[in-house]
């Protein structure tokens, strides 16, 4: 193009001088056109991806008829949370569960939003007809819970999952044998 502009106004300097600003300036608007549009279609690949990986971190597991889990590992914060509660519901909904289990172990630390965001969760859960059990509280957590002055008086709390389940468990009139004993 450059080429052809010089060969056809090599006698008018002014206008080849005219037409080559203005061709670099079609060139250089082009350029970062397809970098915006190209910034921005990995920009979405990359929220879609976080909200991906996001639904992934909050899986709800089936432990047992009318008993469901759901794991919480990492950081929480209030999208995060929103997602738990939600993907929560719409489990119990299809599920139809009496019982889940909300499982912190793997969130290192809780502050005042996150028991919020449980107490909200638990809450919303029992408007469906499904009793909480809030597992994996562990001493440090117990302390800054009391320490944040949050009130889980009204919600069974238990230090490990496996106790939890046991709960439920007792709570559907199901009790767990271990055979190798009886024998």
């Amino acid at each position: 193009m450059f080429d052809r502009l010089c060969h056809e106004l090599t006698e008018n300097r002014d206008a080849l001088v005219e037409q080559l600003w203005l061709s670099t300036s079609l060139l250089d608007q082009l350029g970062l056109w397809v970098t915006e549009i190209f910034l921005k279609a990995r920009e979405e690949v990359i929220e879609r991806q976080q909200q991906e990986m996001l639904e992934l971190s909050t899986p709800v597991v089936k432990l047992w008829q009318g008993i469901l889990a759901l794991p919480m590992i990492g950081t929480l914060d209030s999208a995060r949370t929103q997602i738990v509660m939600e993907t929560l519901l719409q489990e119990i909904m299809e599920t139809g569960s009496e019982f889940a289990i909300l499982d912190i172990t793997g969130v290192p630390t809780v502050d005042t939003l996150v028991a919020q965001h449980l107490l909200k969760t638990v809450a919303a859960a029992r408007l469906m007809g499904t009793e909480c059990i809030i597992s994996g509280i562990r001493p440090q957590i117990a302390q800054t819970i009391v320490h944040l002055g949050v009130d889980l008086q009204d919600i069974l709390t238990k230090a490990t999952l496996a106790d939890a389940f046991k709960v439920a468990l007792q709570r559907q009139g199901l009790t767990i044998k271990n055979l190798k004993e009886e024998r």
